[in-house]
């Protein structure tokens, strides 16, 4: 026979705690089902879970309507239909019976109003986080009451402000240093390539002028909308994190992980395997057994190269610079270095006639935490140019729109549009382009462009580590085959 175990005293402590967080709970749980109850087409839309529920009276009514709506497929949670599904289930319809029916569901929807779900959503998954604080040893007992007026990101910010006031101590903010500080000791980390960043995959030039992504910055990469920002973050990027082994983890909310999987999938099977795999076979399905054996080859070299969570994609619902600033932290503790963020914008919900200020200050944020001074990451994060540059061929800082300050706490900038027809070699204002070589890099070599290939221009519009605006980086994108390569340079006069 198994003796009961004892609980220490924490756990005893503990689960009086639990006990008391689920009776200031009691009345948004009651409210969301309730809620749900009346307005069962919100139930998709709330996106709840069952271990969200600590009272068990709605844990039993939630289980009820989400096995109607979300097992059955049922639309409605009338008494006649949740009758019928009880039926089928003797055990649930005794607790059901015993928390008063559907008359309970009646009485509570008749103080309660569908459009203020998210809300009561939110007051429950605050009480969930400080369970969570309870759980970890944090003091919230006394605080609980407290709690009930504030908000959850209130209650992360006086947490986070007494971590901050413990190791205040430790260092101080603000250092002064003589500036001869440890020069040797500079040198010694420069020869070793200390200030060299990741580059960019396939672009020797772009790398060399910029540093590369380097730690402590941000780079930002513009463009108008299906220029291929995503594609050519993806594929600047991804495969040096690969190669060398860096762990990254990319924000993204315009795309999902699938689609990066599919992306990786022919970036795979054409520049490793050396296959010859369009995006539009990956998509429509249907594969014939060669196209199956290159995808799951491809797969299977991914799977091998990607081993310790090297890339982490976590895709947003909701944009929200906070949002990112927190994962940012999170996973920069557990050691990752480089973020990708697609797409930067304006935080979801809000509209003001100053969103463009409240981006620059977002930028700002996100800047405090990747500066050497605080964390050294680097980020690249993509953002959308102003829908007037469709008529530009030059690109400057103008082209960020009423939020172009958003530019100063970053490092490098960078810009990026197809090449025009016209542009083409042999046509009315084709791109003079060309490679330079030699030992001096005195020697240029031209490159014509091939109508039957795509290609875009790089504008260095902002460098820290270089020369900007002095010239533009050409490069061929295959972006049917996620192939992508520097060919040259080229120099493109300012719009009249």
């Amino acid at each position: 026979m198994v003796k009961n175990k004892k609980i220490s005293a924490f756990e005893e402590e503990l689960l009086l705690i639990i006990k008391k967080i689920n009776e200031f709970k009691l009345g948004c749980e009651a409210n969301i089902v309730s809620i749900l109850y009346k307005n069962p087409d919100l139930f998709y839309e709330a996106n709840l879970f069952l271990k969200e529920f600590g009272n068990n009276i709605w844990k039993v009514y939630w289980v009820i309507a989400n096995d109607i709506i979300n097992v059955e497929k049922k639309n409605s949670l009338d008494d006649i239909t949740v009758g019928l599904y009880l039926e089928k289930h003797p055990k649930l319809k005794a607790k059901y019976d015993e928390y008063g029916g559907y008359e309970t569901i009646v009485k509570a929807w008749e103080y309660v109003r569908s459009e203020n779900l998210n809300g009561y959503i939110k007051e429950l998954r605050k009480w969930n986080c400080v369970i969570k604080l309870a759980k970890r040893g944090c003091s919230v007992k006394d605080r609980l009451s407290d709690y009930c007026d504030m908000s959850a990101e209130e209650i992360y910010n006086e947490w986070e402000a007494f971590i901050n006031d413990t190791f205040i101590n430790v260092d101080c903010d603000v250092k002064s240093y003589d500036i001869s500080d440890n020069i040797d000791g500079l040198i010694d980390e420069l020869d070793k390539g200390f200030a060299i960043g990741l580059p960019y995959n396939n672009m020797e030039i772009l790398t060399k002028e910029t540093g590369g992504q380097y730690l402590g910055s941000i780079t930002l990469l513009g463009g108008l909308s299906n220029t291929g920002k995503s594609t050519f973050a993806r594929n600047a990027v991804i495969p040096c994190v690969i190669k060398e082994k860096e762990r990254v983890v990319a924000m993204i909310n315009e795309d999902n992980l699938k689609r990066w999987q599919r992306e990786l999938l022919v970036f795979a099977a054409n520049n490793i395997l050396k296959e010859d795999l369009q995006k539009h076979t990956v998509r429509d399905g249907h594969y014939t057994d060669e196209t199956k054996k290159i995808l799951y080859k491809a797969a299977e070299w991914i799977k091998k190269q990607t081993q310790n969570h090297i890339i982490t994609i976590l895709p947003f619902k909701q944009y929200k610079t906070q949002s990112a600033i927190k994962v940012i932290k999170k996973y920069s503790g557990m050691g990752v270095k480089y973020f990708i963020l697609d797409t930067f914008k304006l935080d979801a919900g809000k509209v003001s006639d100053k969103s463009w200020l409240e981006m620059q200050q977002n930028m700002v944020e996100i800047n405090d935490i990747i500066k050497p001074e605080s964390r050294n990451l680097h980020i690249l994060i993509t953002f959308q140019l102003t829908k007037g540059s469709i008529k530009q061929r030059h690109y400057t800082q103008e082209n960020i729109g009423m939020a172009k300050n958003i530019i100063d706490p970053v490092s490098t900038c960078l810009m990026i549009r197809d090449v025009y027809d016209d542009e083409y070699t042999g046509e009315k204002r084709e791109l003079k382009v060309y490679r330079i070589e030699g030992k001096k890099g005195n020697t240029k070599i031209p490159v014509k462009l091939d109508k039957d290939k795509h290609y875009q221009v790089v504008f260095i519009i902002k460098n820290r580590e270089g020369s900007a605006n002095r010239y533009q980086v050409v490069i061929e994108h295959d972006m049917s085959r996620n192939i992508m390569r520097e060919i040259g340079i080229t120099n493109i006069p300012i719009d009249f």
